[in-house]
């Protein structure tokens, strides 16, 4: 039975105070661990009433359908701001991921190989494809980087040595003090497989 150290790290537009559309949510548990990213469009008050939505409704959705989860998502955004959102499950017994994602946040998982999960195309609450599932197999000591258009897309380890070192706090933290952007929210969410 593995165990995942999980860490999330917003920041919102320089000069916006507390007014960040990016928003997460993490419900570890015994066997199984949740986590959700999303992005609202734009940014400030606006953003942020929409994404004070998503928090509060996607708690209830783990161990649901990731699918269902995220057409359940589509349904709140509608009267508000539109989104990008990945949704992700992790099985902590057998290290089985599953992944899914609407829009352009970011989702790259790194150890024995590294691989990038492509999203569908869309917006969550406006127009959105039918979400799929992508399933993914975790090593123990393996980390995934979910993370918004406020964080460099591409990256390489090399561009910042140690990256991986540490917690996962310490993880997100160095993602975000080394690739985040300044005329946006940043949000980058990271997870360790443990043993």
């Amino acid at each position: 039975m593995g165990t995942v150290d999980c860490h999330l790290v917003l920041k919102p537009l320089t000069g916006l105070l507390e007014e960040c559309g990016d928003t997460g949510v993490v419900v570890a548990g015994e066997a199984s661990c949740f986590a959700a990213l999303v992005d609202v469009l734009g940014h400030g008050p606006e953003a942020r009433q929409s994404a004070i939505v998503a928090e509060t409704f996607l708690p209830g959705c783990a161990g649901a359908d990731l699918t269902v989860s995220l057409k359940g998502l589509h349904e709140k955004l509608r009267r508000g701001r539109g989104a990008v959102a990945t949704l992700l499950e992790l099985d902590l017994a057998s290290g089985e991921l599953l992944v899914a994602g609407v829009g352009n946040i970011t989702t790259r998982v790194f150890g024995v190989e590294h691989t990038r999960v492509l999203p569908r195309d869309g917006i969550v609450g406006y127009s959105m494809s039918t979400p799929r599932v992508q399933r993914l197999r975790l090593r123990i000591g393996d980390v995934v980087l979910l993370y918004s258009d406020g964080i460099r897309e591409s990256f390489e380890l090399h561009d910042c040595p140690g990256l991986l070192a540490g917690s996962a706090k310490e993880i997100a933290e160095r993602v975000m003090k080394a690739f985040r952007k300044q005329d946006d929210d940043a949000s980058c969410l990271v997870l360790r497989y443990t043993a």
